[in-house]
């Protein structure tokens, strides 16, 4: 679908319906700031290509309609609108209804609980195709009818097999797109959603660190629990160690804390049980912590 061949607009000075191009030199007129007019009268076009457009709306001797057409035509565009632009050089969409479109197919995973964002890469290839957005919602809800019955047996091929606990989400998002099927085997989807608990309770987590968790066969659940017991516990490690003396940069961080949380460290296990006992011991002045054989009561030694 072309645009901006014969545009029209209304003016909203005069309430005159007149082209695009009368209305741009219109305000182009009224306004000294070239710029921002470009912005208000394409407001689809990204940052990246307003400057390109006024270097070809000046080129082009004031002509709205070839300044666009450079534009379309510039090497760069496609990095905006992926899938937009046919082999002879004319474009499937207008650049707002490429927007709309778009939308159009994040609404439609979102209706099935997915994140729009894990298919961002596949949407240029769906506007290249000519998918509509019904036409895409059709597609899912195919997709969904066939699997639907048979979500348990794939959570249990899956955990069997590769030892992933599969949320109904993702089972759905790998037949959708095989390529996701992929991420979820190398762990790609579950280091995303561990580095993503971590980020959600203010611990900054290196993606060694998360590697290491989903090998290891943390899930998101237990990522989530895991960085909650740290929100509560950290902090509070760390102003005991400061009461201590103990420099800043060598207090117990998010990193010892899953060492000793989930991988079971010994020397960070015994770190924090020290610090808990002595804790308990300041709240015992007269006869200490009270023990039985080795467990220290409300402590972690046994």
């Amino acid at each position: 679908m072309m645009f901006f061949t014969q545009d029209m607009v209304t003016d909203p000075d005069t309430g005159e319906s007149i082209s695009r191009q009368e209305l741009f030199e219109r305000n182009n007129a009224r306004t000294t700031n070239f710029e921002q007019e470009v912005r208000t009268l394409y407001p689809f076009l990204p940052e990246g290509l307003v400057s390109l457009f006024i270097e070809k709306y000046i080129d082009f001797d004031k002509n709205v309609n070839l300044a666009l057409g450079a534009v379309r035509q510039d090497a760069s565009y496609i990095n905006y609108f992926p899938g937009n632009q046919r082999a002879d050089g004319s474009v499937r969409l207008s650049e707002a209804e490429y927007g709309s479109v778009l939308e159009s197919y994040k609404d439609s995973l979102r209706t099935f609980g997915i994140n729009p964002d894990v298919f961002a890469d596949n949407f240029g290839q769906l506007v290249e195709g000519d998918v509509s957005p019904t036409e895409f919602k059709s597609r899912l809800n195919t997709v969904y009818s066939g699997i639907e019955q048979n979500i348990p047996e794939v959570k249990e091929y899956y955990a069997t097999n590769f030892g992933i606990d599969l949320s109904n989400e993702s089972i759905f998002a790998a037949a959708v797109d095989p390529t996701i099927g992929d991420a979820i085997l190398s762990g790609q989807i579950t280091q995303a959603q561990i580095g993503g608990e971590a980020e959600a309770r203010g611990f900054e987590i290196t993606q060694p660190q998360v590697e290491r968790l989903q090998r290891f066969g943390v899930t998101q659940q237990q990522a989530r629990e895991t960085f909650r017991l740290a929100e509560q516990q950290v902090e509070q490690l760390q102003e005991l160690e400061a009461e201590r003396g103990i420099l800043e940069e060598e207090r117990i961080g998010l990193q010892e804390f899953t060492e000793a949380a989930v991988f079971g460290e010994t020397e960070d296990i015994e770190r924090i049980r020290k610090l808990r006992e002595q804790q308990a011991s300041e709240f015992t002045p007269t006869t200490g912590a009270v023990r039985r054989g080795r467990r220290v009561l409300g402590l972690v030694e046994e």
